[in-house]
């Protein structure tokens, strides 16, 4: 995967003001890279936003449009065009920066659709009272998964019974 998104031109809109109806992806790990890959095969335009400065640093080398900074930071919100985005993203791995980013972007902008991702069913809970419209949780992905191999597994010996 990381090939081909290298190998594509870089979708952020180009306006006099900044972007605007993108989407903020905040973490380039590879949940990141997933919904990037997604949304340049989509032409959606969106901005990165990233902690890691050597991560920031490849990528804008790739002509990636990326902010370095904290995704809860208003300022660093701001920069990365919250006012005119459709959809803010967080897929960064500390609970409390997406619980914090989701309290600020909703500050800023309450109409924002956030996907937040969250370890635990506790804090996605905690995010969507305090403002993401959707969570994905990885302790249920992963049951949902065990469930599913599971059954597969079953399924497939009884059937040799």
């Amino acid at each position: 995967m990381t090939a081909k998104l290298e190998n594509t031109p870089p979708v952020v809109a180009d306006h006099p003001n900044g972007p605007s109806n993108h989407v903020i992806i905040a973490g380039f790990g590879v949940g990141g890279r997933f919904i990037a890959e997604y949304l340049r095969e989509k032409s959606t335009p969106f901005v990165i936003v990233e902690l890691n400065p050597l991560t920031c640093d490849a990528q804008r080398c790739l002509g990636v449009h990326v902010i370095e900074g904290d995704i809860a930071d208003d300022a660093v919100l701001r920069r990365a065009g919250i006012e005119t985005a459709s959809v803010l993203a967080l897929a960064i791995p500390d609970e409390d920066a997406a619980l914090r980013a989701t309290e600020r972007a909703n500050a800023i902008r309450p109409d924002i659709h956030i996907i937040a991702s969250t370890r635990y069913t506790s804090t996605g809970l905690e995010a969507l009272q305090r403002g993401a419209d959707e969570v994905i949780v990885a302790e249920q992905a992963v049951a949902q998964e065990f469930y599913r191999r599971i059954d597969r597994f079953i399924s497939r010996t009884q059937k040799k019974r």
